[in-house]
């Protein structure tokens, strides 16, 4: 069988293929005078294109587009997997999100008061636009969903939580700072990154939470006090010795304390009727509680709560 090979002939020096069908005898074709779009196309053709949207990779792919319609009711989350559903990615995303488009109106030049922040924010996630970025990035074609639901998908309330779960599953996978270009440059085709400012200074990575190594310590570790530069002096005699049974325990427990750098703490209590209570003393060692006493008098438990400490801490020398 013979084939027609016009049919597949290169395109003409004007870069148009030639038509497979009659010929088109339109005087317009013969002048070479080419025909108007309509305002629709030219609408379309000077749209800028939407910023691509961040890819996803691996099974959070199909938690964001697995609707909750194929679930049955009552099911629990899937432990096995790291994200759980589309519900709770939508849920962070609905949260990220708001924070990114502020965040990007907060650093609009020239500055916006916080009323025009508001006002802009709301206007951005007004449901027309948020189906406008669901049916540009075509998510909606991407979701599994029961037969029956899929026209519930074109509701604002579907919509805007599937792209709030893409959002929710970018900022799991990418962090902050992908969600805040993409977002920035959604609302904004000027948008730029701000340079990082702030306490952490210009070392610091935007959007990351590990901060660059510097040989200079960060501001909030200048009070932490040196390591001791000599070992600290030898402990007092034991007090629990035979000599001595009755020996006191609180200044020991002090002063021991006080050489190895440890912070000592009392708290009190009084509890029963002002003429025959009882007081409770705690002995707290670095914020953590050690021994508990209890007297007639507020000394007696402070010693008793002290003895307990030493023995806790491993202070008493073995016999």
């Amino acid at each position: 069988m013979e084939v027609d090979t016009a049919q597949w002939s290169s395109p003409a020096a004007d870069g148009t293929w030639p038509s497979a069908g009659p010929a088109i005898t339109d005087s317009t074709q013969t002048t070479g005078v080419k025909r108007p779009r309509s305002p629709s196309i030219v609408n379309a053709m000077d749209t800028p294109p939407l910023t691509p949207v961040p890819q996803l990779h691996g099974d959070i792919i199909l938690e964001v587009f697995t609707h909750k319609s194929l679930r049955f009711p009552g099911a629990p989350t899937n432990e096995d997997s790291e994200y759980g559903d589309s519900e709770r990615l939508s849920l962070l995303g609905e949260k990220v999100l708001e924070v990114a488009i502020t965040f990007a109106l907060f650093n609009k030049r020239p500055l916006l008061k916080a009323h025009d922040i508001e006002s802009r924010r709301d206007d951005i996630l007004a449901d027309e636009q948020i189906d406008k970025w669901v049916v540009s990035y075509k998510m909606r074609e991407k979701v599994r969903c029961a037969p029956d639901k899929f026209d519930d998908l074109k509701t604002p309330k579907e919509t805007r939580a599937l792209f709030c779960s893409y959002v929710g599953a970018v900022y799991s996978q990418k962090g902050m700072e992908v969600v805040q270009d993409w977002i920035g440059r959604l609302i904004d085709p000027d948008y730029a990154p701000p340079a990082p400012t702030g306490i952490f200074g210009a070392d610091y990575e935007y959007g990351s939470y590990k901060r660059i190594k510097t040989e200079t310590p960060p501001p909030f570790m200048a009070s932490v006090p040196p390591p001791p530069s000599q070992a600290p002096p030898p402990l007092p005699h034991n007090p629990l010795a035979p000599a001595q049974p009755q020996a006191a325990f609180l200044p020991l427990f002090n002063q021991t304390a006080n050489q190895r750098r440890l912070a000592v703490e009392y708290p009190a209590q009084f509890t029963g009727p002002p003429h025959a209570g009882r007081w409770t003393v705690q002995c707290v060692v670095n914020g953590i509680p050690k021994g508990e006493g209890s007297g007639a008098s507020k000394q007696l438990a402070k010693e008793d709560a002290a003895r307990q400490a030493f023995y806790a801490m491993g202070w008493a020398p073995h016999a």
